[in-house]
């Protein structure tokens, strides 16, 4: 039986779902059109690398401050603020007419990729019922790895059936189909609070400060959480298909899929994870299990003890202990936030606490890079299994803060 509460519940998780995977969409759409890209403005690797490096520069620095423009103007319109510019960067894109304007379109995707993680979590946080919760956490993660397995495939299938342009003007009409959709939902959106609450809110917050939960320990350990997993998926993302060359004689295409083996048990997990973070409140417990538990594959798949067909079943078994965490990771931040600094800050506190995963990404490159540049293709396993080990540290910190 339906209920009014459900029904707007249902919608809210479904609209925040396509955002969050627009927001994810555009990440991977320049990246798959370098083939184009390249030979089109005379550019090279370092050239075009530079280009999603200020990406993430940008998204990392914009999330910071999204999150307090999501306090103080509310989600809904940074959520449309932020789509709108998504589909800017699309239209810059397809317009562009040199490099420089490929930096205005990825600026343009960076400042538009900021927002989603406080608009989103501030509105999940503050407008869907308790029970539901974890399960808005899951299918919101889950819709975000679907953005970014759809936009390679969208990309290069429109530019070779077209060209580039095309392909830039079809990820444009997609950020435009996402605003109009948000706009015309965008009342559900709204949040009601009692003035017993708002008061309360208020107090709160004047107690603390802007900037008070920036001096409390638990949401440094937040930011170290996503950084730590950032760094493991990042060497992954960027290196998994020539460190399993390398390390176990794969073929290209067998060591590929090694990556899409861990993305499919992410995916698997994460949608897991949204039962098992309702069923075990003991959210430091689940992330700190789950991430030993991928630990330990990438420690196995360090080793080279086992075959080379064990490399797909074991990446599939990593992803899926990392999606497992992912559900209660998220729980873990609202936890602490209710507890310490009350929802009129979930913006600040998510905005802030996923900058970690930004700057982890980053850095994955340039931490891992050198290694396989010296042939240490086992070091670059065992160091996905450090830091997955420092997340695991950093989760149980938060749990001992609460």
């Amino acid at each position: 039986m339906t209920t009014p509460a459900k029904n707007k519940d249902v919608l809210l998780i479904t609209l925040l779902g396509i955002a969050h995977g627009v927001s994810h969409f555009f990440h991977l759409v320049i990246p798959p059109l370098y083939p184009w890209l390249m030979p089109t403005f005379d550019l090279n690797f370092a050239q075009v690398g530079l280009v999603m490096t200020i990406f993430f520069i940008v998204s990392a620095l914009g999330q910071a401050a999204s999150g307090f423009l999501v306090d103080r103007f509310g989600a809904k319109r940074c959520l449309i603020a932020g789509t709108a510019a998504l589909m800017l960067s699309g239209v810059a894109l397809a317009l562009a007419q040199g490099y420089s304007w490929l930096f205005v379109s990825t600026i343009l995707a960076g400042l538009g990729n900021s927002v989603f993680h406080p608009a989103d979590y501030s509105i999940i946080n503050r407008s869907i019922s308790e029970e539901r919760i974890p399960y808005a956490f899951s299918i919101h993660a889950v819709v975000g790895n679907v953005g970014w397995a759809v936009a390679p495939v969208l990309m290069v299938g429109v530019a070779m059936l077209f060209d580039w342009r095309a392909a830039a003007w079809s990820s444009a009409l997609i950020g435009l189909g996402v605003l109009v959709l948000l706009m015309v939902y965008q009342r559900e959106f709204d949040v009601e609070d009692s003035e017993e609450e708002v008061a309360k809110e208020k107090a709160q917050e004047k107690k603390s400060g802007s900037f008070g939960f920036l001096t409390h320990l638990s949401v440094w350990l937040c930011f170290f959480f996503f950084f730590f997993t950032c760094v493991a998926y990042g060497i992954l993302q960027n290196f998994a298909p020539s460190i399993f060359k390398a390390t176990y004689n794969l073929s290209l295409e067998t060591a590929t899929a090694g990556l899409t083996a861990y993305i499919v048990g992410s995916a698997t997990g994460i949608l897991s994870g949204g039962w098992v973070a309702k069923r075990f409140p003991r959210t430091d417990y689940v992330i700190a299990s789950s991430l030993t538990f991928a630990a330990f594959m990438a420690c196995l798949l360090a080793t080279q003890w086992v075959p080379g067909w064990m490399v797909l079943p074991l990446m599939t078994m990593m992803g899926f202990g990392v999606g497992i965490a992912t559900p209660s990771r998220d729980m873990l931040i609202r936890q602490t936030t209710m507890v310490k600094f009350g929802k009129n800050t979930f913006g600040r506190v998510y905005g802030f606490t996923y900058c970690g995963m930004d700057v982890g990404q980053t850095m994955a490159p340039v931490i891992a890079g050198p290694l396989l540049d010296a042939g240490q293709f086992t070091m670059a396993l065992i160091l996905v299994a450090v830091f997955q080990s420092g997340a695991v540290l950093t989760a149980l910190g938060v749990g001992r803060q609460k």
